[in-house]
């Protein structure tokens, strides 16, 4: 009879050990949920960091000469130098399809 309540004893205390391990607050559910977080937001910092080392670079570029400044007017202004003739190549289904667009509005 004692061997029976020392085994029961013993099942219950190891369920409950087990139980605490895996889905305990700091069970290895709950930890491994928090390093699959923690990769994810390594990931996203890896990206902004990236980013940030990018728009310094063009900061410090746009600080030191017009260069810079002419080709982010070239590129995002349309500025055209005198001297220069300007194109504009329109892609036709583009433009029915924009105008097509417009029209339903």
């Amino acid at each position: 009879m004692t061997r029976f309540v020392f085994l029961a004893i013993g099942v219950v205390l190891i369920a409950a050990l087990q139980y605490s391990y895996w889905y305990g607050d700091s069970g290895y559910l709950a930890s491994s949920a928090l390093e699959d977080a923690i990769e994810r937001e390594q990931r996203l910092n890896d990206r902004l960091e990236q980013r940030n080392r990018v728009l310094e670079a063009e900061v410090e570029a746009l600080r030191s000469g017009l260069e810079a400044v002419e080709a982010r007017a070239r590129t995002d202004l349309g500025m055209v130098v005198e001297g220069e003739t300007f194109y504009l190549v329109v892609d036709e289904d583009a433009a029915r399809r924009d105008g097509a667009a417009a029209r339903t509005r």
